[in-house]
């Protein structure tokens, strides 16, 4: 089954953005691999403000690295997944949606269209 993860990384330098989001992106491909799910795109949205300030780990937060993740993999999988980022440190905010591909053609919409209402917003 198709799934798209939404998720919000914490910034702890703001320097290093891109480094540490990759490093969390290559956790959660790692997991996703190793219980034999398949990767299908990965969409960064870059560091953005949060529409409000998110508190974790005793820490509060005004701004995060957004990315999503395309993937398929068993129901299983996907709840580990989930469970995993929710209790990782570095990740603010995760969401994990299901996906019919049979509804649409192109799986990159719900990224596209994300990605436009952020923009507009700016």
């Amino acid at each position: 089954m198709y799934y798209e993860l939404f998720a919000i990384a914490r910034i702890t330098d703001p320097l290093m953005i891109e480094r540490e989001a990759s490093k969390i992106a290559s956790t959660v491909g790692k997991l996703i691999l190793s219980n034999r799910g398949v990767i299908r795109d990965i969409h960064a949205m870059g560091a953005r403000p949060l529409p409000k300030i998110i508190s974790k780990e005793q820490e509060r937060h005004f701004q995060g690295y957004h990315f999503v993740m395309g993937f398929d993999s068993s129901a299983k999988v996907q709840s580990q997944l989930l469970r995993t980022l929710r209790s990782d440190p570095r990740i603010l905010r995760a969401n994990i949606i299901k996906r019919d591909l049979s509804k649409s053609l192109n799986p990159l919409s719900t990224i596209q269209a994300a990605d436009r209402a952020v923009n507009m917003g700016q």
